[in-house]
């Protein structure tokens, strides 16, 4: 195994690494501690023309030492489903202690070359560790337990059995784009408790070369990892979790057409009305239309949508009204209609819209203005 494990690799922009320890997450493996002595002795007795001899029994019983059975799981927990630009984004993985002594943990995670969120346009400076001890025993996740700051010289230690959650906190680019994703692979290299994380002498690595009975040895059976460095038996294990973007996918197109262009044009303001689209030519006194529609592709609710049309001189404001863009947006009409008095903002405003997620349908709204030309 490389020195890299050693290191937290990759770290960039704004990435924390959070720990805590919980209680039992999985059933109990009951393994015989490491360093436990197993004796045994035995007794002979026999006769001799049917008399009875004295026992026979060793001067000393057998011993053995039970050996360190080195094997850890890291598994990912909970990617997360995110938005552009958020802060503070968490991921949670397990790392559990399948062996029979304790053992100390190196913690490190690589991020996605290829897309490495955070790296981007980082919200925060400098990252963060930090550790939670859980004394609930409850083995479940929980963000309300304070941390405290995670020191390579003092690294987390796992009883048989027991469990640390660890929560990678990360920035979210604000051009993330929906769909895209960025993985983090979280790495825990067991180590002799009571040492450092930042010296690889301390690393259980391999496994001893040959049995000796009265001496505790180091057995590896850990599974290889996701991380290029993870192989099998290596006192290392590492799983992946994914950020991904669910965001929405907003364009905007606005249209001009003519209603109408008898002059005066009754009904302009019946929307939609009994009217062809491009109705006549755009002489004075005919109806225009503007619509404005606003589309949502993307996988996640397009919220708080806002458009504004600052209608131009020359026109006559009549009427305008909003359609499929949600429940509870308001629609703002000019105070005067006469869009050539100065100073006048003709303006029509919808504030409020929303759309729903797109995903593989698109959906959509409008905003429709109908005016007279002067």
């Amino acid at each position: 195994m490389t020195n890299t494990k050693i290191l937290l690799k990759a770290l960039l922009g704004a990435t924390a690494l959070t720990v805590f320890t919980t209680g039992t997450a999985q059933a109990q493996n009951n393994f015989t501690p490491a360093d436990t002595t197993v004796s045994n002795t035995f007794t002979l007795d026999y006769n001799v023309g049917g008399v009875p001899q004295p026992q026979i029994t060793p001067p000393a019983p057998t011993d053995f030492k039970v050996d360190r059975l080195i094997d850890l799981t890291v598994a990912e927990e909970f990617n997360a489903t995110t938005v552009p630009n958020a802060s503070d984004v968490e991921v949670v993985f397990t790392v559990t202690n399948n062996g029979n002594d304790e053992q100390g943990y190196a913690l490190s995670f690589a991020e996605d070359p290829a897309n490495p969120f955070d790296t981007e346009t980082p919200v925060s400076a400098l990252p963060e560790l930090a550790y939670y001890i859980d004394t609930t025993g409850t083995a479940a996740y929980d963000d309300t337990i304070a941390t405290t700051a995670y020191d390579f010289n003092n690294p987390p230690e796992l009883m048989p059995d027991e469990v640390l959650w660890v929560v990678v906190t990360q920035d979210i680019a604000a051009d993330a784009v929906d769909g895209e994703t960025s993985d983090v692979v979280l790495l825990a290299q067991t180590l002799v408790p009571n040492t450092p994380a930042d010296d690889t002498a301390n690393y259980i690595e391999t496994s001893d070369s040959s049995n000796v009975i009265g001496t505790v040895q180091n057995v590896l059976i850990d599974e290889a990892g996701d991380d290029s460095t993870d192989a099998a038996n290596d006192g290392a294990h590492s799983a992946t979790a994914s950020y991904i973007i669910a965001s929405a996918d907003v364009a905007g197109t606005k249209t001009v057409s003519t209603i109408t262009d008898v002059l005066g044009s009754p009904n302009c303001e019946l929307i939609p009305g009994p009217f062809p689209r491009d109705g006549g030519f755009n002489t004075p006194g005919a109806c225009v239309e503007y619509v404005i529609e606003v589309t949502n592709d993307g996988s996640a609710p397009a919220t708080d949508i806002e458009v504004g049309d600052l209608l131009p001189p020359y026109l006559t404001y009549i009427a305008a009204d909003v359609s499929d863009l949600g429940t509870g947006f308001t629609l703002t009409e000019p105070s005067n209609a006469d869009c050539s008095v100065v100073p006048n903002p003709c303006q029509v405003t919808v504030t409020g819209g929303v759309l729903a997620a797109g995903n593989t349908t698109q959906t959509s709204g409008q905003l429709i203005i109908r005016a007279l030309i002067q």
